[in-house]
């Protein structure tokens, strides 16, 4: 029987979006830039279901009966390979799943990649997006390595800033919980969008951080991607708190890998911070300062981990029968 399997990387947003434009087509309400990283893996096989008459999803090994996320995929994709079968699709993750570390993007994207191929379907990178964007609004950056904007004014094209060795940073994930959100992204972009009294400016300076951060990157400028991204940050983790009800994903591990952040800003270490919906505290620092920052994480918080990754590549299929 013909397995298919496929790898893509998580990516992390610099300029977020929070809200969508579009809930049933799940698109989202602005543009968005991120970075894909490496060592961070969403696997993916698929293969004919012969066994049951209905696509099956097992996630690290355990059955989902939730297949809203890749249903949707799954039938724009059928319209390509003109067949209506059944798939099993396996997908394992070598981090912790649905807790703020892009998961789903990642997943969305490794699954996509692997359906491609198993139909030998040769898509287009617009069709690849809108495939991904059905089921994560963030997978389609995955599909992209290095640094990526996703142009919701230019029917969400996903294109790349910089090429992952044009500018060697390293990115530190601090692991502070490997709880599931109690409140998932999609829904809590719905109460933002319909509670918060922000939310509108949330919106209207998505183009001056969109682009504030494509100089930054494009010039290599840690400083400046510095002060637009931890803007950008701050200003989405308040809309969600100025929602009804108050959605605040960090926790006190959070707070005191901030607080560590700033002291080792203050002793002349050149890093910054993002932090997605999710406790999980992501640090883009000068490679020069990577172990004594995460040593530092490590030493004088409670994190439970903190991931070393560099910039990652596009997804691609690792075995083929």
């Amino acid at each position: 029987m013909k397995e298919t399997v496929a790898i893509a990387h998580p990516n992390f947003a610099l300029v977020k979006y929070w809200g969508k434009r579009n809930s049933n087509q799940n698109r989202p309400a602005m543009s968005s830039i991120s970075v894909t990283v490496d060592t961070m893996i969403s696997t993916t096989k698929i293969f004919k279901n012969t066994q049951l008459n209905q696509h099956q999803l097992f996630i690290n090994g355990i059955e989902e009966s939730d297949l809203s996320k890749i249903l949707p995929p799954l039938e724009y994709l059928s319209e390509f390979s003109r067949t209506d079968e059944n798939l099993v699709i396996e997908s394992q993750n070598n981090f912790p799943t649905s807790s703020g570390l892009a998961s789903s993007a990642s997943g969305i994207a490794s699954l996509v990649t692997a359906y491609e191929a198993h139909y030998d379907l040769c898509l287009d990178i617009n069709h690849k997006v809108e495939a991904c964007m059905l089921g994560s609004g963030s997978a389609p950056r995955s599909l992209i390595g290095g640094f990526v904007l996703m142009d919701h004014k230019n029917n969400y094209r996903c294109s790349q800033i910089l090429k992952e060795p044009e500018w060697p940073i390293d990115v530190l994930i601090c692991i502070t919980s490997k709880d599931p959100k109690e409140i998932s992204s999609r829904e809590g972009m719905e109460i933002s969008k319909k509670t918060s009294p922000i939310y509108q400016d949330w919106l209207d300076i998505n183009d001056k951080h969109i682009n504030l951060a494509m100089n930054a990157i494009k010039d290599k400028d840690m400083a400046g991607l510095e002060n637009v991204t931890e803007e950008n940050c701050k200003l989405m983790h308040k809309v969600m708190k100025t929602s009804n009800p108050s959605i605040s994903y960090m926790t006190d591990v959070t707070h005191s890998c901030l607080a560590e952040i700033e002291n080792l800003r203050s002793s002349g270490h050149s890093l910054f911070y993002t932090i997605d919906a999710g406790p999980q505290v992501k640090i883009i620092c000068d490679p020069k300062s990577t172990e004594i920052i995460r040593d530092t994480i490590i030493d004088k918080t409670s994190v439970i981990d903190v991931v070393y990754a560099g910039l990652g590549g596009p997804p691609r299929i690792i075995d083929e029968d």
